[in-house]
This record gives structure tokens, C-alpha cells and sequence, in this order.
């Protein structure tokens, strides 16, 4: 990796962590649910507990989603990460 591709990394994690929780649990919610996978199936692509996918899909829960798992959805959902931080 270039360390333009790392500055570009680095700036997209902090991005992420500054964006509020409810934005991001919000967009999990959208694009999982447009998608045609459902919750199971996702839990398994990321490996995470299924309970770990029904959190991130209460906004009023104070889970973090962590950038890995984030990535790892974006993924299995077919979308940029970048899209979970629209608000």
C-alpha cells in the first residue's frame, strides 16, 4: 500500500469514528434491508453473533459498530463504506 493509500485510510477511519453512531446504525438499517441478504446470512459473512447485527440495527442502543465489522458489512452488501456515514 501507498502512503497516499494509507493518509486516504487513515482519514476515512477517523471520518468514521466521528461520525455519530445513530447516522452509521441508521445506514446499516437502509442498506441491509435493501439488500437481499438477510441477517443470518450477513452474521456469517462477517462473523459476528447474530445479536451483534440485531444491535447495530437499534439506533437508540449505544453499541459502537467498529470499522472492521463495518467493513467487513459494506462488504458482504455490496456498498462503500463511505455510505454509512451519510447523514
Amino acid at each position: 500500500m501507498q502512503q497516499t493509500e494509507q493518509k486516504q485510510l487513515e482519514e476515512i477511519i477517523e471520518k468514521f469514528y466521528n461520525t455519530d453512531s445513530a447516522i452509521i446504525k441508521r445506514n446499516i438499517i437502509k442498506y441491509i434491508d435493501a439488500s437481499i441478504y438477510k441477517n443470518q446470512y450477513i452474521t456469517d459473512q462477517i462473523g459476528v453473533d447474530i445479536q451483534t447485527i440485531y444491535l447495530y440495527r437499534q439506533p437508540q442502543k449505544k453499541t459502537k459498530v467498529t470499522f472492521e465489522n463495518a467493513i467487513k458489512l459494506c462488504n458482504v452488501i455490496g456498498i462503500s463504506i463511505t455510505k454509512l456515514m451519510e447523514g
